[in-house]
Formats: C-alpha cells, sequence, structure tokens
C-alpha cells in the first residue's frame, strides 16, 4: 500500500501481481474494484441482479464470469477430445448415453413418462470389482454367472443357486439344511421382453453372514480355469497342486485337486481352440509379410490326409531387409541349429544365425517344423541357400552339432561347403566314455591347434594313454572340429557353434507362446535389433568394431614373451623360448596359421607389427571394420499391420500338426549331458562299476548279490582292539561242496514227501530226525569246538520252555497250546565263510522238512534261522 493503488489493466499487470505474492509468502492486499466505474454504481448494479428471477440461477457462474473476462484458450479445432478410460474402476459404474438407447421414431412430446436407462455389463471390467446392479442387462446368463462368481470369490459371500435356468436364474446366500437362505441377499433375473437382453429384475444386495472360503456350486472348474488360461499357456506343465497353491493365494479360495484338474482341461481346450484360429490364419499373417516386405520368402507346409483334412508341416520365413544385409556385410560363416517350442505348440524350431562384423549375432532365417530329421533340414538348407545365393555352398562355412539328419542333408545338398561340427557336442559325447581331466585337456587343445604337426603330436599323447580313445576321436572327422583343418581365409576360428545357442536364449520366452505369436515376436526382436544397431554403429568413431578391438588389446599383455628377428622386406623371425614361427606382413600370413584362420592378426604377427611401430588395427580383415557393420544394417524390416487388416484367405482351414505320443512315461526334466553340474554336494557315483561286497563280483552290489536272497547277509565287523581274520579267500572247493550236500537232502526230503499216509505225531519225529541228522552233523563239522551256541526260546506269557545244549541242533517240537517260536542265536563272535555256507544248507534242510506237500511237518511258526 505504500505505493499506492496498482490497477491490473492487462496481463503484464497480472504477472506482476502473481510475483508480488509469492514474494509476500502468497500474501497480498486486493482492492475489488471496475476500472473506470464507481464502486456505488457497481454495488447498485449487483443488488438488481439479486432481484431476478431465479430461473436464471441455474446458469453457470463461471460462464458469466467468462463474458466479462480476457481469457486465452486453444481453438476450437485444436481442442484433443476426451477419449474413455481404460481404468475398470471408472468403468464399471458408467452407464451408455441416452442418446444410445433412445429409438429414432419416440416421441418425447407425447407426454409419457421416459423409461430408465440401465447399464449394459462390462465384461473387460476387473474381476474383484465386479458388482451387481439392478436393472443391468446381460448377453446370455453365463455372463451373469461369471458377475456372480466374482462378486462371491471378492466379498467371500457363500451365494448358491436357487433356480437356474435358460430362463431365470435366482441367487440367494447362505444355504441351511433345511434348504432355505439365512441371509436377506437375493437377486431375481430373467429375459427381457422388449429385447435380447438377460436382465437384473430384482436385487437386494444386503448380507449380514460371515466371510466363507469354500464355495459350492458357484466357484467351477471352468471358472477357475477362465483365470488361469494365460499361465497355462506359459506353463503347460503346470501341475494340479501348484494350481491349487495358486487359486488359494491369489482368490483366498479353498478348491479340490479334482477341481483343478478339471480346470486345467477347459483351459486346455480353450487354448486348443485358440490354437486352430492361430493354425487357420497363418495364411493370412504370410501374406502380410510379403505384402509388407516385397522379395522375402514365406513356405508354408502341409500334409493332407485321405479325408481332405490339412494339417501344418512346417513354415520357412526370410524376410528382404535381412538377407540383403547377411550379403553386403556379413562373413560367409553361418551356423544352424534346431530348438524345441517350450509352450502349448509342438515342433521345433529351426534358424541359421550370421555373424556381423561385432562377432555378435545376425538371424537370417527361421523355420518352424513338426519334426527335425533329414528331410526337413534339407527342405530348410534348400530354401536358405536360395535367398543368400549360395549354389551348392562354395565359400560357404556352415557350423552345427552332431544331429545325423543335419550332417547328411548338408551332404548332400551343400556338397561344396565347409561343414564343421561344434567340438563342445564332440566332446560331451567323447566324455561319456572316456573322463578324466588329462583327456578333457588334450582334447581342447588338439581341437584348438591351428597346425596339423601341433595336432598330432597332442593325439599321440591321447593314444599313449588309451588306443580306444583315439580310435574314437578319429572316427569323427577331426577336418570337422579342429582348426588345423579349417579353410583359410573365412575369418572365422571358432568351433563351437554358439552363435545359435545365444540366439535360442535370446527367444526363449517366445518358444512358449502361440505359433504366430511365436513368429511375431522373433520378427518384431530382428526389426528392433537391426535398428539399434544401426543406431549404434552410427556413433562409432572406431576403423574396426570394439570387440574386435578388445581382443588386440588383449592379446598385448604377451608381446613381451616374443623376440623379433627381420630377415627382409616385411619378413620377420618370431621366436620364444621353444617356438619359432615365420610371418609375412605384406602377405598377411603367418605359420600358425591363426591369423588367416581368424581374420585377425596373431600374437606372432602382432610382435612384428609392433617392431615396425605400426597400427595393428590396419592389418585387421575388412570384413571387422565399422564400414562392413554399416552395411549389415542398414536395410530395414518394414512394420506388419495388426491381424483385423491382414488379407483374407479363403481356403481350406489348417489344423494343427497332430500330436505323436511316444512310448512310456513323458520325460519332464532335460536330459543333461554328461559334461553338466548336476549341483551335487558329493561326488557322482553315475558310470561308476559296482563291485559287491559279499562276492566281491562286479556288476552288483550285496543287495541283489543271489548269495543274500536267502536272507540277510551280515559281515564280520571288526571291534576295536581285536584281530578279525580275513575271510575273503575262500576255496571253490568248498562252495561246490555246500552245494552238493543241499542237493543230497532236498531229494531226500521229496521222498520223504511223497507218502500217501498222513503220520502222527510220532511218525513225524521218526521221518524228521533221518532227514535233519546229516544236516547236524554238517553244521557240527564246521562249527570249532571253543565256539558256543545257546538257545533262544521266546514263547507266549503263558509257557516258557529253555531247552540245554544238547537240543539246539536237533528239531524242536512245539506244544500245541503254547507254539512257541524257535530261534537260534549266535554270540558276538565274528563269522567265517565256510560256516556260512553250513548254516544256510541247515536252514534250508530244516525248512523242507516243515513244509512238506503231503502235510507233515513239524509244528513251527517259524523255520530254525542260524545268524
Amino acid at each position: 500500500m505504500r505505493d499506492g493503488l496498482t490497477p491490473l489493466k492487462n496481463d503484464d499487470d497480472y504477472r506482476r501481481f502473481l510475483d508480488v505474492a509469492h514474494g509476500n509468502e502468497g500474501k497480498i492486499n486486493v482492492y475489488i474494484d471496475h476500472y473506470n466505474d464507481s464502486v456505488l454504481d457497481w454495488i447498485e448494479e449487483e443488488k438488481e441482479e439479486k432481484n431476478v428471477d431465479s430461473e436464471s440461477s441455474d446458469e453457470d457462474k463461471d460462464s458469466v464470469m467468462s463474458d466479462a473476462l480476457s481469457v486465452d484458450h486453444e481453438p476450437d479445432e485444436e481442442v484433443i477430445p476426451l477419449t474413455k478410460s481404460d481404468d475398470p474402476f471408472l468403468n464399471y459404474i458408467s452407464v451408455v448415453p441416452r442418446d444410445e438407447f433412445v429409438d429414432e421414431d419416440d416421441d418425447s412430446d407425447n407426454g409419457t413418462k421416459e423409461a430408465p436407462i440401465y447399464p449394459y455389463h462390462d465384461s473387460t471390467q476387473k474381476w474383484d470389482t465386479m458388482q451387481p446392479i439392478l436393472g443391468m442387462r446381460f448377453c446370455n446368463p453365463q455372463e451373469l454367472k461369471q458377475l456372480v462368481s466374482n462378486y462371491a470369490v471378492a466379498n467371500g459371500f457363500n451365494l448358491w443357486y436357487e433356480k437356474n435356468d435358460k430362463t431365470r436364474l435366482l441367487v440367494r446366500c447362505c444355504k441351511t439344511s433345511e434348504g432355505k437362505a439365512a441371509c436377506p441377499f437375493r437377486l431375481w433375473a430373467t429375459w427381457m421382453s422388449s429385447e435380447k437382453s438377460f436382465q437384473i429384475k430384482s436385487l437386494r444386495n444386503e448380507h449380514n453372514c460371515a466371510r466363507t472360503f469354500k464355495f459350492g456350486s458357484v466357484v467351477t472348474y471352468s471358472w477357475i480355469g477362465k483365470h488361469f488360461v494365460n499361465d497355462i499357456l506359459e506353463n503347460p506343465k503346470l501341475s494340479c497342486r501348484e494350481m491349487r497353491d495358486k487359486v488359494g493365494e491369489i482368490f483366498n479360495v479353498k478348491v479340490s485337486v479334482g477341481q483343478c484338474r478339471n480346470a486345467k482341461k477347459f483351459a486346455l481346450n480353450e487354448i486348443e481352440g485358440s490354437l486352430n484360429t492361430h493354425y487357420e490364419k497363418l495364411w493370412s499373417y504370410g501374406a502380410e509379410i510379403l505384402r509388407a516386405n516385397p522379395g522375402s520368402t514365406v513356405k508354408i507346409g502341409t500334409d493332407t490326409m485321405p479325408d481332405s483334412t490339412i494339417y501344418f508341416s512346417r513354415m520357412y520365413v526370410c524376410i528382404k531387409g535381412v538377407k540383403d544385409g547377411w550379403i553386403e556385410g556379413c562373413r560367409r560363416v553361418i551356423g544352424v541349429d534346431g530348438c524345441f517350442l517350450k509352450g502349448i505348440c509342438r515342433g521345433e524350431l529351426l534358424s541359421a544365425v550370421g555373424r556381423d562384423a561385432n562377432n555378435h549375432i545376425y538371424p537370417i532365417a527361421w523355420a518352424v517344423v513338426a519334426v527335425e530329421n533329414k528331410e526337413t533340414w534339407k527342405w530348410f538348407l534348400n530354401l536358405l541357400l536360395k535367398d543368400i545365393n549360395m549354389g551348392n555352398g562354395a565359400g560357404l562355412t556352415l557350423l552345427s552339432d552332431q544331429h545325423k539328419g543335419l550332417i547328411e542333408a548338408v551332404k548332400e545338398r551343400v556338397p561344396d561347403a565347409e561343414h564343421r561340427q561344434c567340438a563342445r557336442h564332440v566332446y560331451a559325447n567323447f566324455k561319456k566314455k572316456f573322463k578324466g581331466a588329462a583327456y578333457r585337456k588334450l582334447f581342447w587343445r588338439a581341437a584348438k591347434a591351428t597346425t596339423v604337426q601341433r595336432f598330432e603330436g597332442l593325439m599321440k599323447e591321447i593314444r599313449a594313454i588309451d588306443v580306444q580313445a583315439y580310435d574314437h576321436l578319429m572316427e569323427r572327422d577331426p577336418k570337422s572340429w579342429s582348426r588345423a583343418f579349417f579353410v583359410l581365409d573365412r575369418s572365422c576360428d571358432a568351433i563351437e557353434n554358439g552363435i545359435c545357442e545365444s540366439f535360442n536364449a535370446a527367444i526363449v520366452h517366445a518358444r512358449k507362446k502361440p505359433i504366430i505369436t511365436m513368429l511375431e515376436e522373433i520378427r518384431r526382436f530382428v526389426m528392433d535389433r537391426m535398428y539399434c544397431k544401426r543406431l549404434k554403429g552410427q556413433k562409432w568413431n572406431l576403423a574396426i568394431c570394439p570387440s574386435i578391438r578388445k581382443k588386440i588389446v588383449d592379446k598385448r599383455k604377451h608381446l613381451r614373451y616374443w623376440y623379433v628377428i627381420p630377415s627382409g622386406v616385411q619378413q620377420f623371425e618370431v621366436r620364444s623360448v621353444h617356438e619359432v614361427y615365420a610371418v609375412y606382413l605384406n602377405q598377411r600370413t603367418c605359420a600358425c596359421r591363426g591369423w588367416q584362420l581368424s581374420g585377425i592378426p596373431c600374437i606372432h604377427a602382432m610382435a612384428a607389427i609392433s617392431y615396425l611401430n605400426e597400427n595393428v588395427e590396419d592389418y585387421v580383415a575388412t570384413w571387422f571394420t565399422t564400414e562392413m557393420f554399416g552395411n549389415c544394417y542398414k536395410y530395414t524390416i518394414n512394420p506388419l499391420n495388426g491381424s483385423e487388416m491382414w488379407p483374407s484367405w479363403e481356403g481350406q482351414p489348417m489344423l494343427p500338426p497332430k500330436r505323436k505320443r511316444l512310448p512310456g512315461r513323458p520325460k519332464v526334466n532335460r536330459k543333461k549331458a554328461a559334461s553338466e553340474k548336476e549341483g551335487r554336494h558329493t561326488i557322482s557315483k553315475k558310470g561308476a562299476i559296482t563291485k559287491c561286497s559279499i562276492c566281491r563280483e562286479p556288476g552288483h552290489n550285496k543287495i541283489t548279490c543271489p548269495l543274500s536272497k536267502e536272507g540277510p547277509s551280515t559281515k564280520a565287523k571288526k571291534k576295536k582292539g581285536k584281530h578279525v581274520p580275513d575271510v575273503e579267500d575262500e576255496s571253490e572247493f568248498e562252495i561246490e561242496e555246500m552245494d552238493e550236500v543241499e542237493n543230497e537232502y532236498e531229494s531226500e526230503i521229496e521222498e520223504l514227501a511223497e507218502d500217501g499216509d498222513e503220520p502222527d505225531q510220532g511218525q513225524v519225529d521218526e521221518q524228521v530226525e533221518p532227514a535233519v541228522e546229516p544236516a547236524v552233523e554238517a553244521v557240527e563239522a564246521v562249527v570249532e569246538p571253543d565256539e558256543q551256541v545257546e538257545a533262544v526260546v521266546e514263547p507266549d506269557q503263558e509257557q516258557v520252555h529253555e531247552p540245554d545244549q544238547d537240543q539246539v541242533h536237533g528239531p524242536v517240537v512245539e506244544e500245541p497250546a503254547a507254539q512257541p517260536v524257535v530261534e537260534v542265536e549266535q554270540r558276538a563272535q565274528p563269522l567265517k565263510r565256510k560256516r556260512k555256507y553250513s548254516e544256510r544248507i541247515t536252514k534250508v534242510a530244516l525248512s523242507r522238512v516243515v513244509n512238506t506237500k503231503d502235510g507233515c511237518g513239524l509244528s513251527v511258526n517259524k523255520p530254525v534261522t542260524l545268524e
């Protein structure tokens, strides 16, 4: 107020007004008055406005003020229209505008009362926000049942259907034992008479019940299956118990394993129905790729059944921009490999992957086949070679695993190409038969050897260890897995097919999805990768690519171990302690062949180049320059339209490939290679030869030993402070003698059992004693005199019999009333091998006497057992 009043005439005055207010902590003294207008006149005008009719009070006050104030606003043609929100909470109570429900021929002036407007059900609403509303309309009763189930589960209401048919639905809450409702909630819905809608006619949305966790007919297997379609699509091997736990965790509902089993079947049927749609639209998808990217190659193969049904067989995709980039900027080295599809779609994904100038993956083509065999690989290679203009493969190098079908297909279709096999797969098969650190070290040194002389020296060391190991490796054709025999001037010394493994790992999540979704994710992955790599390469201010430069930097660390002796113009002899190599810089060759194989100067060439104080990067092959990198990614993949805009296909629809069930139980876990770690805390005995601790024979253990079938074998335990004699050296004569005695007693027992008359107890004793006495004598013959045996009788609680020492080796007859069980125990002394066979014969003889086919025998519950 010190400077007087400052009128607000324009925008500049208004901005200064705001600045003063902010500088004074948001406080400022304001005198309100109209400029050049009398304050008294303004008050009189406001009094007159208050006396105006109340109907004018409905006018928007903001619009009245806007007439008096000058406000900047966007022109009407630039205002962005409001769009419908995707928030479920904002949409679930929204109603359709009135204009969409009023018929055009309605006459609003006829004096009749307008009909109320009821909302339509939004099926895209979030499940836990759905609530029934009076008058809500549905397409069919199933939509209302889905809402009722979601409403019950979200709030824990124990709803049940009192009436449930095609035309009506009555929902109650808390069913009692008498079949009545204990809660006031009631929902009644029927079909509308004026339109084709299922409507909630009456609703009493009141509850006085407690929350429940078990729902009856409201939570069905179909309701569970609809919520788990995406989960099962990503993980078809989801178990029923895991699904039950997830249902309890997500929905707070208790369901049975049977419900989850039926829900999984329902979800799989839903997925298979969508899969049929996927395979039907494959023709349209291929046509869309050809429309957006002219010059691309898309081939679809089918199998026609006798009933004219068409099944999917294979599909090949190679886009124009990708193959043009490989032709102009990539080395003539391609890795081919196949991987399994992990989702609901069965089959394999074949891929051809190149290497760009930075030594990274460059996907060229991919195909989906029902099975990986010689025929499918030959078909894939034929299309691939046509796209990249390689003919019969002259000047081309292929890297692959040891798949037999692929090897045969390469021999037939690409006879002029160099075929390298992944050394890791060769070693994995080699390790199954020949294990050991010595084999591992020598194999990888032989695989990485760049000269034939070095390779032959290492193979001689393997042959000195085991001739069979040497023969095994030579049968695998070393020309396919050792650098010593690789073709020169390919600028690639790779012995592993890791480039394809990297591509398979990059698309591992896409391989779990339906076929068109998977193919689209692979296409988008390659399209986005080409764009990002092009932008990345434009930022490099280098002559060669960064990864190649890093290899050169790593090699520089070993230059100090080499001594260079010049011998002519750009000719050098590079020496180390025991190695000498000739280097010709003008020819870009080294005697070690490493420079010619990789295209990057080896350590010997780098020593000679450093001797001349020249830049090593000037001697790198042109395949690794940033210019070649730009040629790889200067082409693009044109975008595709949405599926609703794909070209239509009027031919016969195509079905998914038939599933072939293999014999035996399906394998769940992947078969691990012999070289993979098992994650144990102890070493694995897999592949080790077992040796029995009883008979000392290989091939079985003591549990499956033939000598332990008659009873559990006990080994002599060594006690501390006492010497136990060694019983391992037994003569075969004693074993054969025991077998002869056993056969002799078996024949006598069988003659005894052939008597037709059933003897009495006295006759039993007379017949048993002659048969048992030889066996008892055999036992007494091998038992040492100083050993003592005592008999322990375990009778019933009524009678106790303790036989003396003379009754131990003879049969014991029990009285019918008590029927004691006789068991003979040896005192805790170490047994010898010969006594064990004697005890075995005695036991067999006594058991045969007791159990004869004519019924005669001893009344003994258990046969006599000597331990």
